[in-house]
């Protein structure tokens, strides 16, 4: 670095602009190179006069990595070449989400399944001869005898009964994936959330130990009313829902035809 150049660094570094610009006036005027036009563009009097001097230094001096900094630093970078992205196509869904089922259709189903379990149970209680034992009980005149006899013809029928509706209602499950005749009447079927047939052990879940703890005072059926999925307590133990199967295929074929 010269002596001229040591003068406009020094007036440059002491914020002495004016007198920067003379010198370097004087400098280019007598030998410009690269290391002139980039004190001056240090001491330019606006910003493009100081793009101007950068990209003369550079001109004089590609490799100038000084002059290269500085002229990237106050210049904006060009925007990037962008190759247009195609949006994404909708991907359908393999099957439409299930239609829940009412309450009041369910209710109807219940009270079907209802009835027609209540004739096998009827006929084991005559079979296993209960009745017989009851009404000899109540023959005999002996009020602690008949009070035995009723509450154990009470359990004994609620334990045939229970059977009865395990074996009802798991086998229809099973075998005829979700539904049993009182849900085939109202066209309802019960799925695994994820929309998948139940599995033995589903409807074990479900049928029979589900049933047993919804059953007391009927406080798990009364939750599907106020369930955002209108789900049972049997249903949330099993992680399944009841659906509306008319509705259900109506949009599978709907959504096939699309």
């Amino acid at each position: 670095m010269n002596q001229r150049e040591v003068e406009i660094r020094q007036a440059i570094d002491a914020f002495q602009m004016e007198r920067a610009r003379e010198l370097v006036a004087e400098a280019l005027a007598e030998n410009p190179d690269a290391e002139i036009y980039f004190l001056a563009s240090q001491a330019a009097i606006n910003h493009g006069q100081r793009v101007e001097y950068l990209r003369k230094a550079l001109e004089l001096d590609p490799g100038y990595t000084a002059a290269a900094d500085e002229l990237a630093s106050i210049m904006p970078a060009p925007p990037a070449e962008t190759t247009p992205v195609a949006p994404a196509p909708k991907v359908k869904p393999a099957h439409p989400p299930p239609s829940l089922a009412s309450i009041g259709r369910r209710w109807l189903a219940i009270l079907i399944d209802g009835i027609i379990v209540a004739i096998p149970t009827l006929m084991l209680v005559f079979a296993t001869g209960m009745f017989a034992d009851l009404a000899a009980a109540m023959e005999s005149g002996n009020d602690g005898l008949i009070e035995t006899a009723f509450a154990d013809f009470q359990n004994d029928v609620l334990l045939l009964n229970i059977l009865a509706s395990a074996v009802y209602n798991v086998g229809f499950m099973v075998y005829f994936n979700g539904q049993t005749p009182g849900k085939i009447m109202f066209g309802l079927r019960v799925v695994k959330k994820n929309g998948k047939r139940v599995s033995w052990l589903d409807a074990l879940l479900r049928n029979v130990f589900g049933y047993t703890i919804s059953g007391l005072f009927l406080l798990g059926y009364l939750w599907a009313a106020f369930d955002r999925e209108r789900q049972t307590w049997h249903d949330k133990m099993a992680g399944t829902v009841v659906v509306d199967e008319r509705r259900r295929v109506a949009a599978i074929r709907s959504d096939t035809l699309q």
